[in-house]
């Protein structure tokens, strides 16, 4: 328990890594997948962004049974394009992991490189980091450690190990087939669990549940969805109380709402109307709204050059119209065109297939013809820059409804106390 003198300034994180006492739930899902993991299981993890996927990892490796048991590494593949992006990102995490800096760790490097010629480069004193040596300036001019050695160094390691690969779901998209490649390092381990995490459902799908594809039934399946409400309003209750600070609870619904569940917006609106909060008063739905306008003007430069990277003016006016639409749904039809001036069916078509590219989609589908922003701030950004910001606001409840019901056909909505 953090006494007064060492809590945070503010107890809602915007990071990944949050201390335990400020991690909200999810005891359920990281008693799950920690069993899976120690009775000999990997795991592929699902979950949509934004809505604390790497915050539960590297909360489940602050678990006592994992710290105990497991060298935990985290390597995150989102960017990465191909076979020697991937080996520079694994070897790059695996050298400046903790459990390898020790003395006899580096020598068991220094040993696997010998006959390679290259040096690990100079260990910093004071943080223990390995600088790889400079040589060039990408990553196929990098010097690399044989990926069979790299996975064979993890055998010999004294404690068991827990390997995570975020965003795996890139690996497909790699020139070389990677999940053959992989699949033969990951079935021979005895010493390392896997967990494969990825907020692209359908690509994981696709990896772990086909027959046709090398990871088949490799792996326990885990679909992480959003908190539930009634978690999270205890836990922005507790926390703004241990500050003997208060929130309205219409204020918090009005931001569980209006974010649809997702964590990462969530957390950032409150840490800026926790920030202007005072103490012994509660603060409500208006200062929710300055907050919300405070962090997108702090995105605002971002979003725009997001904005301006999509050159066709009929892919713009597309996602206009899904931004004005929220839930938007018969994109083709001639009154929405001619609202939206979207032109005609084929350029809508070709629109959708842009802005949901999957290395960097803008937008999702729900249903068959049904389309949502995929950045909830993004979306706001678009309709304060259109005065339409207020729309939002109040159409927040039945939103979060519309959009829980085509996600999820067995929801049954929870009726507000009186």
């Amino acid at each position: 328990m953090a006494t007064i003198r060492n809590r945070p300034i503010n107890p809602f994180y915007t990071g990944i890594v949050i201390p335990d006492e400020y991690f909200c739930d999810r005891k359920d899902e990281t008693e799950k997948i920690i069993s899976l993991i120690s009775n000999g299981n990997n795991v592929v993890l699902k979950a949509q962004r934004r809505i604390g996927k790497s915050s539960l990892i590297h909360h489940i490796f602050n678990q006592e049974r994992i710290k105990e048991s497991y060298n935990t590494l985290y390597v995150d593949l989102f960017g990465t394009k191909n076979y020697d992006d991937f080996h520079i990102a694994f070897q790059t995490r695996l050298l400046n992991a903790s459990f390898a800096r020790s003395t006899k760790m580096k020598r068991e490097f220094a040993q696997m490189v010998k006959g390679i010629n290259i040096s690990l480069g100079s260990v910093d004193p004071l943080t223990g980091r390995v600088s790889l040596p400079s040589i060039g300036t990408t990553p196929s001019q990098l010097p690399r450690i044989p990926l069979d050695d790299l996975f064979a160094f993890l055998e010999k390691t004294k404690k068991k190990n827990l390997i995570v690969f975020d965003e795996f779901q890139q690996i497909e998209y790699y020139p070389e087939r990677m999940a053959a490649i992989l699949r033969s390092y990951v079935q021979s381990m005895n010493n390392t669990k896997f967990i494969f995490s990825g907020s692209s459902r359908h690509m994981l799908d696709l990896m772990f549940l086909n027959s046709n594809q090398p990871f088949y039934k490799s792996s326990s399946n885990i679909d992480l969805d959003i908190i539930e409400y009634g978690e999270y309003e205890q836990f922005v209750t507790r926390c703004f109380g241990k500050y003997e600070k208060a929130m309205e609870p219409d204020a918090i619904r009005f931001v569980y709402d209006l974010f649809l569940g997702e964590t990462a917006p969530m957390q950032e609106t409150l840490n800026q109307v926790f920030s202007g909060a005072d103490t012994g008063s509660a603060v409500g739905i208006p200062n929710v709204c300055e907050a919300i306008e405070t962090v997108l003007d702090s995105k605002d430069e971002s979003f725009r050059a997001r904005l301006n990277r999509i050159e066709k003016e009929k892919t713009r006016n597309t996602l206009y119209c899904i931004a004005a639409q929220g839930i938007a749904s018969n994109l083709t039809s001639s009154e929405t065109m001619k609202r939206f001036a979207l032109d005609n069916a084929s350029s809508v078509q070709n629109a959708l297939i842009s802005l949901l590219d999957d290395n960097n989609p803008i937008i999702r589908k729900l249903t068959k013809g049904t389309y949502i922003i995929e950045d909830r701030l993004f979306e706001l950004w678009i309709a304060r820059e259109g005065g339409y910001l207020e729309i939002k606001y109040e159409s927040a409840a039945d939103r979060f409804h519309r959009q829980r019901l085509l996600e999820h056909p067995s929801f049954k909505p929870i009726a507000p106390d009186n």
